[in-house]
């Protein structure tokens, strides 16, 4: 609500009476590009940062954007600087200036006008109102919508802005006088926000860019970054005129930085190339032992070369870390094979007799099968073999993993057993059912040893 009347001529003559003078800030920044704001980072060791436009703080890091050269297109550079290394107060300080004065020149104006034009609207439709209190309420509402704009718009022309709430304590003033009430001051306009007035420095030339970004390249941790940067140095130094002795040395300087965090890229490149590659090796034959020295020696190694790529080597060692578990892994599974391996082995020593018995009455269980013999001593003698076989099976230690095949080869032998027996039954009273019953005991057996071999076959052997 902006709204009142009969102070319009009132308000019209406040309005010629505020000029419209920028504030000391936009002055002072006059020199800066028109399209772009330049802030700046200030450091604790007391020297300063250029920021192209707007920083943001993420985390731990301060990311900015660093102008690397003069003119209207300098080099770019995004950085990621440590936030403990920046003086906030300082640099929020210039922030907030250089955001009041960018407004100031772009929408302060406009935007001001049309307060102006709402404010004169709401003394308007205030006038028209007969209802005191509702005349006190819409005023004091104007004005704290007044009051509010200014801490909105970054202070801009706050004294300005505070002469314009005050017409409306007018009202609210000479609205209570007329209606027989004390008159009071609400006291609130002095606590306008003021637009901050932290001067403006001017944009760096060549020179003292150049030296901004070798104080960057200092700090920054990132060795991604820091070699980009030390190349755009190099890069906009090529291009100045007449190589000045200042452009020269910190161009050798610049250069020497460079060719140190090539070298550190190559060590370290090398470094962890060839330790991955061995630590991979020792894993696929599960050496924990070796992959645990390689990890030790990218450890040291690190240390030697001065700890200059710590991310690179925190992911080397993240990949290390899970190559090692692999390898405990691979080395855990092998272990237990081969545990299990002695404990199958002994069980097939343990089983070897039913299953040669097994293998030697192949000829008799046929005959049996197709009813074409064999003879009562050959009868007698399987009879003789299975009973055996099946104490032998009964006293043999299963593993866990044999217990289905070891279940199916007793149950061979068992049927074997009943097939000898039955047959010889079958030729002491010459019927043809009890030969008929032995057949099928003898397919029985035929086909469970047959399933059961397959099986420990499977176990032993994988296939």
């Amino acid at each position: 609500m902006f709204s009142t009347g009969w102070f319009r001529l009132g308000v019209f003559a406040a309005l010629l009476s505020i000029g419209v003078t920028p504030c000391a800030s936009a002055v002072a920044a006059a020199d800066q590009p028109a399209d772009v704001t330049l802030y700046r980072v200030f450091l604790r060791d007391g020297s300063t940062l250029v920021s192209y436009g707007e920083f943001a703080r993420v985390g731990d890091r301060l990311v900015v954007t660093l102008p690397v050269g003069s003119g209207d297109a300098p080099e770019l550079q995004l950085l990621s600087l440590p936030a403990d290394s920046v003086d906030w107060e300082k640099t929020d300080a210039y922030a907030d200036s250089a955001r009041a004065m960018r407004y100031a020149q772009t929408h302060g104006p406009n935007d001001f006008a049309l307060l102006n034009n709402a404010v004169t609207v709401a003394l308007s439709d205030i006038g028209l109102v007969e209802d005191p209190q509702r005349k006190v309420a819409m005023a004091a509402e104007a004005r704290q919508n007044v009051m509010k704009w200014a801490a909105e718009h970054y202070g801009y022309r706050a004294r300005d802005v505070a002469d314009l709430a005050g017409l409306f304590d007018k009202v609210i003033a000479e609205t209570r006088v007329a209606g027989g009430a004390a008159n009071f001051e609400l006291g609130l306009v002095a606590n306008m926000a003021e637009a901050p007035d932290v001067p403006m420095l001017p944009a760096p030339d060549a020179r003292e860019s150049v030296e901004q970004a070798m104080r960057a390249a200092a700090i920054v941790p990132d060795a991604a970054e820091r070699t980009s940067l030390l190349r755009s140095i190099q890069k906009v130094l090529a291009t100045v005129d007449g190589r000045p002795e200042w452009a020269v040395s910190l161009g050798a300087r610049a250069g020497a930085a460079l060719a140190a965090e090539e070298r550190t890229d190559r060590a370290y490149h090398g470094l962890i190339r060839e330790s991955l590659q061995l630590a991979d090796r020792y894993a696929r034959t599960a050496n924990v032992t070796g992959v645990e020295r390689v990890v030790r020696r990218v450890l040291r190694e690190d240390d030697r070369l001065g700890q200059r790529r710590p991310n690179e080597v925190a992911a080397a060692l993240a990949t290390l870390d899970a190559t090692l578990d692999s390898a405990r892994r691979l080395r855990l599974a092998r272990d237990s094979f081969a545990a299990r391996a002695e404990v199958l082995r002994a069980y097939q020593l343990a089983i070897a007799a039913p299953i040669a018995a097994m293998e030697t009455s192949r000829g008799a269980l046929d005959e049996i099968r197709r009813l074409a013999g064999p003879t009562q001593l050959r009868l007698t003698r399987l009879s003789i073999r299975a009973a055996a076989a099946v104490k032998q099976l009964s006293a043999a230690a299963v593993p866990g993993e044999a217990s289905s095949a070891h279940d199916l080869l007793r149950s061979a032998v068992t049927l074997a057993g009943r097939a000898a027996d039955g047959r010889l039954k079958a030729i002491a009273t010459g019927s043809m059912q009890e030969a008929w019953d032995a057949s099928s005991a003898a397919a029985g057996a035929l086909m469970l040893f047959e399933r059961a071999t397959d099986e420990l076959r499977q176990l032993t052997t994988g296939k």
